[in-house]
């Protein structure tokens, strides 16, 4: 698996240099920008450092970024802090499970989508479920009970195929554990 890393720069935006607690789990987001590159969406998360503080400022960043062809692109350190599931209110779930701010135990993920349905191409989704196996070897972290979607932290529609299909989800989970050699059913 090629991963190209081309990392933020620190700013208060998109990268603020924070490190994450425990990585307690992954969270996979949708670009929401059809057609765009991995490489495209990186340029914009890197752009949010141009910003004043006015009050309406955007957070956004994530740690890796899959694109609709064959590339992954690493936009920060996985031990620090990405901006990727801020919310003011999270599901009860996400808060027993990952306390009241997420963005500093989890590892954000956005997969690039060729249409507005959100559907991955089968080389997105290729290259998502090896490079989440490789990171939940890492983390010692569950496939099935660790990988969340945004909507399930904040109930944003995100990734909205995953959302709309959410057997697609944990297939997409059970994929993950196959391709880390373990044996979901036991």
């Amino acid at each position: 698996m090629n991963i190209e890393t081309y990392l933020l720069t620190k700013n208060p935006f998109s990268r603020p240099g924070k490190l994450l607690q425990k990585v307690k789990g992954i969270v996979i987001h949708w670009t929401a920008n059809p057609g765009t590159s991995a490489m495209q969406n990186r340029n914009y998360f890197e752009s949010l450092k141009s910003q004043s503080f006015t009050g309406s400022e955007v957070y956004a960043s994530a740690h890796f970024i899959v694109g609709i062809d064959d590339e992954i692109i690493q936009c920060l350190p996985t031990d620090e802090m990405a901006y990727h599931v801020g919310a003011k209110l999270y599901t009860p779930e996400a808060v027993g499970r990952l306390g009241h701010y997420p963005n500093n135990c989890t590892i954000g993920i956005e997969l690039c989508h060729p249409l507005a349905d959100g559907v991955f191409t089968l080389v997105t989704w290729q290259r998502a479920v090896s490079l989440i196996g490789s990171l939940c070897k890492t983390y010692q972290l569950n496939p099935l009970s660790d990988i969340w979607t945004h909507h399930q932290i904040t109930k944003k529609i995100c990734p909205k195929f995953f959302v709309d299909n959410p057997e697609s989800f944990e297939r997409f989970k059970l994929e993950v554990s196959i391709c880390m050699g373990e044996n979901p059913e036991g």
